[in-house]
Order: C-alpha cells, then structure tokens, then sequence
C-alpha cells in the first residue's frame, strides 16, 4: 500500500499525528470510541471555489477576462502584487459589480531575511501601500513568503532571528495594517529547496496565531506534496486561519489534468470539506510543453482545452471528497 494511500484510509490518525495534538487508535471500535477526535461540524458547508491567477485567464481585456471566468465555472481571481493592485484596484472595483466573482489574493515576491534593518523596513513599506488597495478591492489578501532560500548568504538573518523579528516586527506591523484595512497578509509554505523557514501549513498557521489579527496562511498542494504526510491533515491544522490555497499537477507544477493517475486531491479536499472552507483553490502552475515547439507556448485553444478539463477533474474529485 502507498504511504499516501494509507494515510487517506487513517486519515483522523494521519491529523492527529501531524498536528501533534491527539492521539488516535488505528485498529478496533472501542479504541476508536476512545481516542477519536471530536471534530466541531462547520457551520457552514463548504464550497469548491475555484480560481485562476491573471496570467492564466484568457482574454486581453479586464472585462473579458471575468467573463470567462464566470462562464467557465469559476468563482474567484487572484492578481499580480507589485503596483498592480494600485493601478488597476478602481477599475477591478467596477469591473466586478453585479458579477458573483470575488477577489482572492495578490501574490508576488516578498523577502524579509534582510540582516538590515532598513532593508527589512523598506520591504515593510512596499507593501503597505499594496495593502492599502486590497482592502479597497475587499481582497482576501497579500501572499507573503517570508524568505527564499538565501538565509546562508551573507548580510541575511538565521531562522531563529528571521521568525522572531517576522512575528514581533515586520509581519505583525503588515498584519495590523491588513487588519485595519479590512484584509489580511496570507503566509505560504514552500518546499525546502525553496525556503529553510516556513515549509508546513500548521508552521504557518502557528506563525499567523502568533502575530495575531490580520494573519492567516494557506496551503499550496505543489509544496505540501513534498512537505505534508497528509493533505487533509495539513488543512485541518490550520482550522480557520486557512483563507487560500494554490493547486497544480503533482507530477508536474503544471495545469491539473495533463496527469490524471497523479493528480489526486480528493484527501485534501477532504480537508477542505471538514473545515467549511469557502475560500478560492487556484491553479498556479505552467502548462504543458508544446508538442510542435517546445521552445513555443501552446495555442491558446489548447489552454481553453486544459482549464475546462482541469475543472471537470477537480469538481469530480470534490464529488468523491
């Protein structure tokens, strides 16, 4: 039996063993009657919110662009950080009226290992103004990952000191000012190739519970196949603090669906189900090589082709969860 395989069938125990908080018997009724932990039912039901970032929507213009979205099934978009929001925010703001799409993040680089004082202060800065358009855009909120994999380069903090001044500093100054801006600072794990810092979902939502208002994490199915022991245990660690979540292939960070045999979340969406989640489950990958060029993108019917099938798979998954 596959590891994955097997955690899917124990999936409370594969919980309790991530979260490290219970403990669950694996075999027997009256070990299970026991040990077995008492999840609180959602007060809501959860919904499949699915989402696509900007680059990927197709269409030129802003308007046509939600109207694909809205006629292909989606719920929610996430767009670029930078100035983007700044530029762009009023007319986003007109251009979702009437329409039964929401905002769900901005994602963008952010490195906050700078040994430097003023160097960490000026990344703070740079995104306060960012923060500032979101909430006007009643976005969920910035995607911020604390540090890449720089911490063994000179002039950059330890983990130990990038933790501390992240929580007590910069990421609960830009949690406040989320938070009075009616939006939040959305951590993200990565792979450890990527980050020694923040590589767990419940790493982060315990980094969020210790900044406190404002803060919230999100999983990504890429990272957490490599860093999780079980998708849906990972979800329910992070309980309400979870507000996004990124999905791609997982035998490649490409559109969900090219690899059908591997891409399989229905243990996340598991998850994501005992949770209440209602938040949006984007797709941030590539696509495919091109099979004429590899050197040329696909053609644009191509790609049309692979997201309507990547939401025919994931709502059929979302189905078995």
């Amino acid at each position: 039996m596959k590891r994955r395989d097997f955690l899917t069938a124990s999936a409370l125990a594969g919980v309790a063993t991530v979260c490290g908080a219970q403990r669950v018997a694996a075999q027997g009724q009256a070990a299970r009657d026991s040990w077995m932990p008492k999840l609180t039912p959602p007060e809501r039901p959860a919904e499949l919110n699915l989402c696509l970032q900007w680059w990927a929507i197709p269409g030129n213009e802003m308007n046509e662009k939600l109207d694909f979205l809205e006629a292909n099934g989606f719920a929610a978009v996430e767009i670029p950080s930078g100035d983007w929001p700044i530029k762009n925010g009023e007319a986003m703001i007109e251009a979702l009226k009437g329409r039964k799409l929401f905002l769900s993040t901005a994602c963008g680089p952010s490195d906050f290992s700078y040994a430097e004082v003023e160097k960490r202060e000026a990344e703070v800065q740079k995104f306060l103004p960012v923060i500032e358009a979101l909430g006007k855009m009643k976005s969920v909120g910035l995607i911020i990952c604390p540090a890449r994999d720089k911490l063994s380069e000179p002039g950059r903090l330890s983990a130990k000191e990038l933790r501390k001044d992240f929580v007590e500093n910069t990421g609960k100054r830009l949690a406040q000012h989320a938070a009075k801006h009616g939006t939040s600072i959305v951590l993200e794990p990565l792979r450890r190739h990527e980050t020694p810092f923040l590589r767990q979902v419940a790493d982060g939502a315990r980094i969020a519970a210790d900044i406190g208002p404002g803060a919230s994490v999100m999983g990504d199915f890429w990272h957490m196949a490599l860093e999780e022991t079980s998708f849906m245990g990972a979800f329910i660690c992070a309980g309400s603090l979870l507000t996004h979540v990124h999905i791609a292939g997982l035998k490649e960070r490409i559109i969900p669906g090219v690899h059908p045999e591997a891409d399989q979340y229905v243990d996340g969406f598991k998850g994501l189900k005992l949770l209440g989640y209602r938040g949006a489950v984007s797709f941030e990958g590539g696509w495919p090589k091109n099979p004429a060029d590899a050197k040329k993108e696909i053609p644009q019917e191509e790609k049309i082709r692979l997201i309507r099938n990547m939401v025919k798979l994931l709502r059929e998954q979302w189905a078995m969860a």
